[in-house]
């Protein structure tokens, strides 16, 4: 049977001065004494803080030690300089392929027309003017027996805006849509030549002023009224174009 434990057991396992199994036999008493365990763990932390405080400074390392860390540390940063702007080189790859991209495929958006993109509708209105063309080159494909804005209203759901006296309906065709029916007009518009009115149903409630979008094909104004959306497609004068748009949107109103 071992000694029972005494106070001067508790210092000299704070000193570190007991034998191993000593020390063992101390752990135990105080595992099973908790309020000892406490009072020997805050001695523990008294000579822990003393011992910090009166630690001798650690020596300065040698000059040629400095110096070497010192060019380990600008070596790092001008490496991770690199591969910032390798970063940026392949940022700046990817958004110039894109662009590239952008202007090979698809409908061919110039620079000027790419920012802000058009809603979908303006690409359905611009594959019905080029599907009006093919049909006014087509002897098969008659002209329009009469334009009756009410019966595609009846019809389809689509309000047309009234047309100026001197422009002539040469074909009216209704087309399916994204969301539900749409309508397309092409017509001889005195100065701007041959030109196609869309009109089709959105699936977002909005008001769209008259907006200029080029094509390499084309140029379209399109606007929205309510759920509503049109574009006027020719290659006349933009400007023109865009005043004639202006006055249908303004009949809708």
């Amino acid at each position: 049977m071992s000694d029972p434990v005494t106070e001067a057991d508790l210092l000299a396992y704070v000193d570190e001065q007991l034998a191993p199994a000593r020390r063992i036999e101390v752990e135990e008493y105080l595992a099973r004494d908790p309020e000892a365990a406490v009072r020997v763990m805050a001695d523990l932390k008294d000579r822990d803080t003393l011992r910090l405080i009166h630690s001798a400074p650690l020596p300065r390392p040698p000059e040629a030690t400095l110096g070497a860390a010192t060019r380990l540390e600008r070596v790092l940063a001008w490496r991770e300089f690199g591969l910032k702007l390798r970063r940026i080189a392949a940022v700046a790859a990817l958004i110039g392929f894109g662009w590239l991209a952008h202007g090979q495929v698809g409908l061919g958006v110039t620079d000027s027309a790419a920012s802000p993109k058009p809603p979908a509708f303006v690409e359905d209105a611009l594959h019905s003017h080029e599907t009006a063309l093919v049909r006014a080159r087509m002897a098969s494909q008659t002209e329009a027996a009469g334009y009756d804005p009410a019966e595609l209203l009846a019809g389809t759901g689509v309000r047309l805006p009234p047309l100026p006296d001197d422009w002539k309906v040469r074909d009216a065709q209704v087309f399916p849509s994204r969301d539900g029916h749409s309508v397309e007009i092409a017509v001889d518009a005195d100065d701007l030549g041959r030109v196609s009115l869309f009109a089709a149903h959105v699936p977002v409630f909005d008001v769209i002023d008259p907006t200029v979008a080029r094509f390499d094909e084309a140029t379209t104004v399109y606007w929205q009224t309510g759920q509503l959306a049109y574009a006027l497609t020719g290659t006349g004068s933009d400007k023109v174009l865009e005043r004639a748009a202006a006055r249908l949107a303004r009949k809708l109103q």
